[in-house]
Parts: C-alpha cells; sequence; structure tokens
C-alpha cells in the first residue's frame, strides 16, 4: 500500500463543538439563468434558490431573508440577509419506514446532499443506476493531518450513521457495509464496534495509518482487494464519506436539506482551534471572529495542509464540501530548483511522474503519455519535495491542460 505517515495535529481542534448558526448573511453564486429567485425576494430556509445545470443539483438557503442579488457577466452572486427566523424540522420518520429506491433517489437530490470529504459530487448519482449495488463504504478515515471532522459527527452521531448505513442497505438490497475508520482511534472505535455489532452486515475496519488512504482506490483495494478503473461502481461498489451519510440521515428522518456542517478551524495561528457547526454559505471571516480571531502574519489555507488551497480571508465562504479551515502561522515557503531526487515519483499514490510532468507542462505530446488527468490531487509530491516546489499546483494545471488534449 503505497502512502506516507503525516504528523496529525489533530489534538488542537478535539475540544467542546461550538455552533454558528445564525450569520448576519450567506452568500451563494451561480449562472444567472439557474436562478429561481428575484432580486429582493423574501426566500425561506430549505427553499431551491436555484437549480444548477450541471448534475440538476439545487442550490437551497441555509437561512430566511431577503435575497439580494448582483450579477457580472453570466454569473449571479446571492446574498441572503438573515432575518433570522428560525425554520422547524417537524418530519420525524421511524427508521422502519420504508423508501422506495425512487424516493431515497429523489431525497437526496433535492436536499442538495454532495460528497462531504472534499469531493464534493452529488451522492444521488451514486445511487441512481441500474447497476446493483453489492458493496457499501462508509470513509471515515479522515486521514488528512488537523482535519477533524469526521471523527467528530462520527463520535456524536454513531447511533443516527448506522442506522441509516441500514436503512440505505435495506431500501437497496445491499449485502455488506464496511465502515473504515484509522487505526488507533479507541474511543471512535468502541462507539462504532457497539452500534455496528447489533447489524450483522454491518463492519468496522480499521485501516492503516498512511496518507492518502481516505482515497476511494486506497479504501477498495485494502478492503476489497480489487480495482476499478474510473468509479467504484464498476465493481458494484458505493464510497460515501461518513458526514454525507449523517446528512442522508437528516433528510431521510427529518426531511431537513443540506443546510449547515461541520468545519473545523485549526492551526498553529488560530487562537482557539476546534470544530463548528455553521451554516453553508456563511462567511469565514465572520466564524474566525466569533472564535475569537488569529494571531499575526497568518496564512489561510480552505481545506487541509495537502489538498487545501491558499486563499484570501475575504474570499473564503463555507460551502458543502468545505470540511476544514487551516490557519498557518507565517510566510509561505520559497521554492528552489528541482534538486531530481526522484521523491515524487516514488510516493505517488496513482504511480505518476509529478516532477516530469512540471517540467513538461508545456509540451502537449509528451504530456499526454504522462497522464496527469490521473493525479488525485492528494499533494504528497509537494510535501514530500526537499525543494519547497508547489509541485502538485503545477501537476493541477498541467491536468487541466491535459484534458483539453
Amino acid at each position: 500500500m503505497i502512502g506516507v505517515k503525516l504528523p496529525k495535529h489533530k489534538k488542537m481542534s478535539l475540544k467542546e463543538v461550538k455552533t454558528y448558526l445564525d450569520p448576519k448573511s450567506v452568500f451563494f453564486s451561480c449562472e444567472k439563468d439557474e436562478l429561481l429567485i428575484k432580486n429582493n425576494q423574501e426566500v425561506k430556509e430549505g427553499e431551491t434558490i436555484a437549480r444548477r445545470k450541471k448534475f440538476d443539483l439545487p442550490v437551497i438557503a441555509s437561512v430566511s431573508g431577503k435575497a439580494k442579488i448582483t450579477t457580472k457577466d453570466n454569473i449571479a452572486n446571492i446574498e441572503i440577509i438573515n432575518n433570522h427566523e428560525k425554520k422547524e424540522y417537524l418530519e420525524d420518520i421511524p427508521y422502519d419506514y420504508t423508501y422506495t429506491k425512487t424516493e431515497l433517489i429523489h431525497f437526496m437530490k433535492e436536499a442538495g446532499i454532495v460528497g462531504m470529504g472534499g469531493a464534493g459530487f452529488p451522492t444521488y448519482l451514486k445511487y441512481d443506476t441500474n447497476k446493483k449495488i453489492k458493496t457499501l463504504i462508509i470513509n471515515g478515515v479522515e486521514c488528512e493531518p488537523y482535519i477533524t471532522a469526521d471523527y467528530r459527527v462520527s463520535l456524536d452521531h454513531a447511533k443516527e450513521i448506522i442506522k441509516t448505513i441500514h436503512w440505505i442497505m435495506k431500501t437497496l438490497s445491499i449485502q455488506e457495509c464496511f465502515i473504515a475508520i484509522k487505526v488507533h482511534n479507541p474511543l471512535l472505535k468502541e462507539k462504532l464496534f457497539t452500534i455496528a455489532d447489533k447489524y450483522k452486515k454491518i463492519k468496522v475496519i480499521e485501516v492503516p495509518n498512511l496518507y492518502p488512504m481516505g482515497w476511494e482506490k486506497s479504501l477498495v483495494r485494502y478492503i476489497k482487494h480489487t480495482d476499478y478503473k474510473t468509479i467504484p461502481l464498476e465493481k458494484g461498489i458505493v464510497v460515501n464519506n461518513i458526514s454525507t451519510i449523517y446528512a442522508v440521515h437528516n433528510v431521510l428522518k427529518h426531511h431537513k436539506p443540506l443546510t449547515e456542517r461541520m468545519v473545523t478551524f485549526t492551526g498553529e495561528g488560530m487562537k482557539n482551534p476546534c470544530n463548528v457547526q455553521v451554516k453553508i454559505g456563511t462567511k469565514v471571516s465572520e466564524v474566525i471572529e466569533y472564535l475569537g480571531g488569529v494571531k499575526n502574519d497568518s496564512i489561510y489555507i480552505s481545506g487541509g495542509p495537502m489538498m487545501g488551497e491558499h486563499k484570501k480571508l475575504e474570499e473564503m465562504i463555507v460551502t458543502p464540501d468545505l470540511n476544514c479551515i487551516l490557519i498557518k502561522e507565517g510566510k509561505e515557503h520559497i521554492e528552489s530548483i528541482c534538486l531530481k531526487c526522484g521523491k515524487c515519483v516514488d510516493n505517488c499514490p496513482a504511480k505518476l511522474a509529478p516532477v516530469l510532468i512540471h517540467e513538461n507542462q508545456d509540451e502537449e505530446d509528451i504530456l499526454k503519455h504522462l497522464h496527469p488527468e490521473k493525479c488525485i490531487e492528494c499533494g504528497i509530491c509537494s510535501f514530500i519535495c526537499p525543494a519547497k516546489i508547489d509541485v502538485r499546483e503545477h501537476v493541477k494545471e498541467a491536468k487541466k491542460k491535459g484534458m483539453k488534449i
């Protein structure tokens, strides 16, 4: 199993969970022709305010209030000014209620549920298939340093998560499920093992403490000893993030769409690192201010240290797939020239040659043979580079070009 051991840095955020569910405003963007509301229209929490053409997925208001819409070119930017009216989700569907497959897919879709581990792929599409789903793998590995959002959700809502897994399996006649967690998580292991023990078809599996063990292909290889070309469904397998399953619980049990999520606010530059339950669309700066602010000379990363992206604070908004805001002290590293050490090649989980892709970014004929499109953007090449070259970013650029060739 290819992977690297990374420093964890997880303890700093494992404190009491905080909530920030009443922001001043929330923000969304879409193409102009995807809008379903008008400027100055009053909207309700849970209302569909736009519908994305790609995947036919709804954009859902996470608070109630007046919508202010500004447009630039073909993009509509929506601000919903919170009127602080709370939405009550009174539905309480019993766990033994029998959904049909069509209903299950419909509720996932209309609730706007997407992969919450960072990928953001619409969850309903994984189940909207005529192919028999034999195996469900729940990804609770959270192998990137610093991030503990999935861990917190899993620990606090283990019972609901496992009951929802059973619900999905019963609806779709899925034969088996494996909940994957990282080894050396004793509290989570005990809690999940105790509850899952009541369900013969649900097993909790501990996986090695390697990065990127949470990559779908790594999990499928480790748990089912098989591989696939494009998606796990080729082998009758569906992989879901564990926080995504909790979001599915909320829609199946309470008909509550995806309007909030757990986000880890952490890093040496954060004064009070912790996990925060926050509304989708909230400004990150507003949450940071609520938590007590940051230290001087901080660097802001949307996501974790390996797969995250450096961004300006004023540009950062909580999205359904945002699991972490990482705030590091000091300045960014300065790159030096490549040392030709080959470490990025030796440690690439996708078995690519990142240094060669980097060096041949502008050579289309060479690039197509190096397959940058197979890059999973895990960041190992940048992390392991002794010259401090941000190899991943160069490969990502080559990946964009390669997909156009």
